[in-house]
C-alpha cells in the first residue's frame, strides 16, 4: 500500500438533530438524517476543488445525541452498537470516497449491561472500524456515560490497555482520537502521542455559553495540544443544533486545522454548517520530531511519582454498579475537592468580605 506524505484533511462542522425519546421510528429517521447530512458533506469535500482529502473528521454528538436530563434507560435507548446498522452507512461512505473517517456516537456494548459510552471511532478506506476511543473525562458534567477508568480492570481485560489511547498506524500517518472536553486534560493528547499519534482528531461539541467556561480557551488549548505534542490537530465542532434544549446557536463553531507548531492552517469563523480543509506534510512533522524540544525529553518517570501522590479519580469506581445519573459521578468530584482541602493542597474559598 502506497504511503501518502502530502495530502489534505477536512473538518465538517455539521448541523445535528436531537433525538426523540418517545418514538423509536422517528428516532431512527433522525439518526439516518444526521448521517445522511454528514455523507453529503463528505461528498462535497472529497469531490470539489481538486480535493486531496484522505481524512475527514466529524463532531462529537453529531449523530445520536440528546441534551436533556434523562434516565439511564433513555440513554440506553438512544445509544447504539459500534459496529452496527448506522456505522455500516458510514463505513460504506468511507469506502466509496476512499478516505479515513473519524466519527462519534453514544454506544452500548453487550458485555456491559446498563451502561453507555461516549465513543469516537476511525473508519478506514476499506470500510472497516480500525480503532475506537472511549471518552475519558467530563462524565460528572452533563451526561452519565461510563468511562474506561470507571471499569478499568474489566475494560483492560477485554480490550487491552493499549485501547485506552489507541492509535491507527496507517499509510497517511499515525492517527489518534480525542473527544471534546478531553482537550482540557493534556494527558489525553499526550498519551495518544506517546502511542505514536502524528495526527490528533478532535471530535467536539463545544458550547457557546460562558457558564461552561470562556469559549476563547478552546483555540488556545488546541494550539497547546498541537505544539506540546508536535502533532497536527484537526478539530470538528457542531455547527448548529436542531430541536435541542441547548438552543440552535449554542455552538461557537470555530472548527480548525492546526499545524504541529500550534498555528492555525485553516478555520471556520464562528458557528453554522460549513467545512474546511487543511494540508498535511508528514515529512516536516517527522523532521521536527527528531530535533530538540520534541516530547522525547519528557521527564515521565519524574512526573509519574507526583501523579501517584495526587488524590485523583479512582479506577474501577463504578466496577460493581452502573452510573445511574450525573449525581453519582458528581459525588466523587465533591469528595475529591474535599480531600484536596483536607490535605492542604487547596484552600477553601471564603464568602465575599469574609474575614477570619
Amino acid at each position: 500500500m502506497a504511503e501518502y506524505i502530502n495530502f489534505e484533511v477536512a473538518a465538517l462542522q455539521t448541523r445535528t438533530c436531537q433525538l426523540s425519546l418517545t418514538d423509536a421510528a422517528e428516532r431512527d429517521r433522525q439518526i439516518r438524517a444526521n448521517i445522511a447530512r454528514i455523507c453529503d458533506l463528505i461528498d462535497y469535500v472529497t469531490s470539489f476543488g481538486n480535493s486531496e482529502v484522505k481524512l475527514v473528521v466529524t463532531p462529537e454528538y453529531s449523530i445520536n445525541a440528546n441534551f436533556r436530563q434523562i434516565t439511564l434507560e433513555q440513554w440506553m435507548e438512544i445509544s447504539t452498537t459500534i459496529p452496527g446498522p448506522y456505522t455500516d452507512i458510514l463505513c460504506e461512505k468511507a469506502k466509496q470516497r476512499k478516505i479515513y473517517l473519524a466519527c462519534n456516537m453514544l454506544e452500548v456494548h453487550p458485555d456491559f449491561p446498563r451502561r453507555f459510552f461516549n465513543c469516537s471511532f476511525l473508519i478506514s478506506p476499506e470500510g472497516k472500524i480500525v480503532i475506537k476511543h472511549w471518552k475519558m473525562n467530563n462524565n460528572c458534567w452533563v451526561f452519565p456515560y461510563t468511562t474506561p477508568a470507571d471499569i478499568y480492570t474489566e475494560f483492560c481485560r477485554k480490550f487491552g490497555r493499549e485501547s485506552l489511547f489507541a492509535v491507527a498506524k496507517t499509510e497517511i500517518g499515525n492517527i489518534g482520537l480525542i473527544t471534546c472536553g478531553e482537550l482540557g486534560f493534556p494527558e489525553n493528547a499526550r498519551c495518544t502521542m506517546m502511542n505514536g499519534a502524528e495526527i490528533l482528531c478532535h471530535l467536539t461539541s463545544e458550547p457557546n455559553n460562558m457558564s461552561h467556561g470562556d469559549v476563547r480557551n478552546w483555540a488556545s488549548l488546541r494550539t497547546a495540544r498541537a505544539y506540546e505534542n508536535k502533532a497536527y490537530l484537526v478539530a470538528a465542532n457542531i455547527g448548529q443544533y436542531e430541536g435541542a434544549l441547548r438552543g440552535l446557536g449554542d455552538s461557537h463553531g470555530d472548527s480548525a486545522v492546526h499545524y504541529f507548531d500550534g498555528s492555525i492552517l485553516n478555520t471556520i469563523n464562528g458557528p453554522g454548517e460549513a467545512s474546511i480543509k487543511g494540508p498535511i506534510n508528514l515529512n516536516d512533522l517527522r523532521r521536527a520530531r527528531s530535533k530538540p524540544f520534541h516530547p522525547t525529553v519528557i521527564r515521565a518517570e519524574l512526573y509519574a511519582k507526583e501523579y501517584a501522590s495526587w488524590p485523583s479519580w479512582p479506577n474501577d469506581g463504578f466496577a460493581d454498579k452502573p452510573i445511574e445519573s450525573i449525581q453519582d459521578t458528581r459525588a466523587i468530584f465533591h469528595q475529591l475537592v474535599k480531600k484536596r482541602q483536607e490535605l492542604g493542597i487547596d484552600r477553601p474559598a471564603k464568602n465575599f468580605n469574609q474575614v477570619d
